[in-house]
């Protein structure tokens, strides 16, 4: 499992909601041999868990959009590269386009409802998908 960068794990194994937390699950599917964690004497939990509780689910990320980038009309496509980059940050859409960056559902949702507020209301899909955790 490849954990971010300073992402912080959990070692509450009394947690109630620890089998189903990515901060616990996480640490136990770790393979690094260097983790950053809470301090588990400031962790308050409940039996809903504590604030820090994130879902274990995996989730369904896009990746790539040169599809539909290709199908937008010339006029549409012009604004659309200029709505996406300037919501993005102009590196970032086009890595986005490529599949270089991976999409969450939030994003996926944003860059659907910028094409659809361009006037492009036909059905489409992007590139590929790919479910991993959604590490936030």
């Amino acid at each position: 499992m490849k954990i971010p960068f300073n992402y912080p794990l959990c070692t509450r194994t009394e947690c109630p909601k620890a089998k189903e937390c990515l901060r616990h699950v996480a640490l136990t599917e770790c393979e690094d041999a260097q983790v950053t964690i809470f301090n588990p004497k400031f962790l308050e939990t409940s039996e809903n868990g504590c604030k820090h509780y994130t879902s274990a689910q995996k989730v369904r990320y896009a990746k790539g959009m040169k599809k539909v980038m290709g199908e937008l009309p010339y006029k549409i496509h012009e604004r659309a590269v200029t709505a996406l980059s300037l919501h993005f940050s102009e590196r970032n859409y086009y890595r986005i386009r490529k599949g270089e960056r991976l999409l969450s559902p939030d994003e996926q949702k944003a860059v659907r409802q910028i094409i659809a507020r361009l006037g492009f209301t036909e059905e489409w899909d992007f590139d590929a998908y790919e479910e991993d955790y959604l590490w936030q």
